[in-house]
């Protein structure tokens, strides 16, 4: 009897420490995941892997800096003031809106791309997505409520220009989740068309395969994590994904992807891509890791990119 009672106790108590244990590894990762924090997104997410382009990023954004940029706000919808940058293109053909990724920056996610952009003929609007840079909000949403924010930012672009003047929504990592997700909402009829670089299917199955590439057991921890993004957040990161948004969009859709993205899986877009069914294009880029196409394969990517804008800009 004195061997069951020990026995009993001994179960009870790691049964007890593994609840402790799965409860403190839940309020982790549900604060990395969505947690507003300027030290993890100074310092991104693969920064390293970036050491060979930082003189092309640095010239970038140090371009970008030293044009006649305008500092401009809104409200959101849950009345929180949201920060962007504006670069007016006197003989603009349209306005692209570029939306960084997860702990990412505006400024370093589009700086090899800016000037291109000029150059082609667009205004370019970098906003700062909630819970990042100068803008409010404690709470990363991963798409779910900063799909709102994109259509803000559309109608303030609609405001400050011609409202017949071509948009062009393009995004990267949660950025272009962001842009997708914005589909299910009844966008303008100047948004011309969307760049989908290296996104996800929903933040549940992103986060389940970042846990898996660990050999952490995601069930039952992302279970916790999302009664967490429910209660705290008011978000259902299990229901919401950019697949239902693939259902409703009609706008024409160009997915790149790093086919050596370690973070995103290439197989997210390939999901996306295959459940469009729209005009859609998809390009896979071998050798490049997350958010890196255009920095491991820049003339493929300028290509393919004027040859959609030009495709759709006057559609």
């Amino acid at each position: 009897m004195r061997t069951l009672n020990k026995v009993l106790i001994g179960i009870g108590i790691f049964l007890c420490l593994f609840v402790i244990l799965l409860l403190l590894f839940s309020v982790l990762i549900f604060y990395f995941a969505f947690i507003r924090s300027s030290k993890l997104e100074k310092k991104g997410f693969i920064l390293k892997k970036l050491k060979p382009y930082q003189e092309q990023i640095d010239n970038g954004t140090r371009w970008f800096l030293t044009q006649n940029y305008q500092d401009v706000s809104l409200t959101s919808f849950d009345n929180l003031t949201l920060f962007a940058r504006l670069l007016k293109n006197p003989k603009a053909i349209g306005t692209i809106i570029l939306v960084h990724g997860h702990r990412g920056s505006s400024l370093r996610d589009f700086s090899c791309v800016f000037q291109y952009y000029y150059n082609l003929g667009y205004n370019i609007l970098i906003p700062e997505q909630r819970a990042h840079g100068r803008s409010q909000g404690k709470f990363i949403t991963w798409g779910i409520k900063e799909k709102y924010d994109c259509l803000a930012w559309i109608e303030f672009v609609n405001q400050e220009f011609d409202s017949n003047l071509p948009i062009f929504l393009s995004g990267v990592s949660m950025g272009a989740s962001t842009v997708l997700m914005a589909l299910s909402l009844p966008l303008p009829a100047n948004v011309k068309g969307i760049i989908s670089d290296c996104g996800f299917t929903s933040p549940y199955r992103l986060l389940k395969n970042i846990l898996n590439s660990l050999f952490i057991p995601a069930i039952p921890v992302l279970l916790v994590v999302a009664y967490y993004a429910k209660v705290f957040i008011g978000i259902d990161i299990r229901k919401e994904s950019t697949l239902e948004a693939m259902k409703t969009g009609n706008i024409p859709i160009l997915f790149i992807h790093g086919a050596d993205d370690t973070l995103v899986p290439s197989w997210m877009s390939v999901e996306n891509f295959n459940a469009y069914q729209n005009n859609k294009e998809l390009y896979v880029i071998d050798h490049a890791d997350h958010g890196m196409s255009y920095l491991v394969a820049k003339e493929k990517c300028e290509q393919v990119l004027k040859v959609f804008l030009n495709k759709y800009q006057k559609k």
